[in-house]
């Protein structure tokens, strides 16, 4: 029973991310308290450390202090089949990604200029501030929503020793004297030492899982699956 004047905790949990680990909290009291979460790849897109499995000392990227890569540097990266190998960096380039926020309360910040069907993007730029849009999206179908910025990135074309390539964010890249996390660890392959014989052959993770919708906090109660929200707009 709760007594009178105190608070009834609700809402949805989180669970430990690492192995069966059956710790679970509230999202906003594990943020207030300092549980560890990450972004991860979809379907698990976020990473989370409770207290048991962080360990004495943990320490955060910095992303202020990473340094920018050079061509021909040996880089740790994500192949396509899920899992992280050597690899060298082989070219550099901009890549100018959009950000909207959809119809539905979700938004994401890595589309591509071609992606909105509505404006010819690639001739004209980018749309106004605001601006109403309608956007191709990895299904197929097209969906309303808001421009909202655009934003130009440097890539770093990866190349892995099967002779495969990626493009990949900096975000995404670690160099081999840095102290790697526990997710990429946990993923970490040798592909010289077994001549490639089908380990570059698992299933391959499709590209578009990285550029997943997410929920915008302030519309969460009002999200509304696409399917649905589709059948409601017809």
């Amino acid at each position: 029973a709760i007594s009178p004047g105190m608070k009834r905790a609700a809402g949805c949990c989180v669970q430990c991310s690492h192995g069966r680990c059956p710790t679970s909290f509230h999202a906003t009291c594990a943020q207030a308290a300092g549980v560890l979460m990450q972004p991860d790849d979809w379907p698990f897109v976020v990473f989370i450390t409770c207290y048991r499995h962080k360990g004495p000392i943990h320490t955060e990227r910095n992303k202020a202090s990473m340094r920018e890569l050079s061509v021909g540097q040996k880089v740790i990266c994500k192949h396509k089949n899920g899992r992280y190998y050597q690899s060298e960096v082989v070219r550099l380039t901009k890549e100018t990604f959009y950000e909207v926020n959809f119809d539905d309360g979700s938004f994401s910040d890595n589309l591509f200029p071609e992606d909105i069907v509505s404006r010819d993007c690639v001739q004209l730029g980018p749309p106004g501030d605001g601006e109403v849009v309608q956007v191709r999206w990895t299904d197929g179908l097209v969906y309303g929503a808001k421009f909202v910025a655009a934003h130009i990135i440097q890539m770093y074309q990866v190349e892995f020793e099967d002779g495969s390539q990626l493009p990949a964010k900096r975000d995404d890249v670690y160099t081999l004297d840095e102290e790697l996390p526990k997710r990429v660890k946990s993923r970490l392959s040798v592909a010289s030492d077994m001549r490639f014989d089908g380990i570059f052959t698992e299933k391959e993770v499709k590209q578009e899982s990285k550029r997943q919708r997410v929920i915008n906090s302030r519309y969460r109660g009002d999200y509304i699956e696409p399917v649905v929200y589709r059948a409601i707009m017809e």
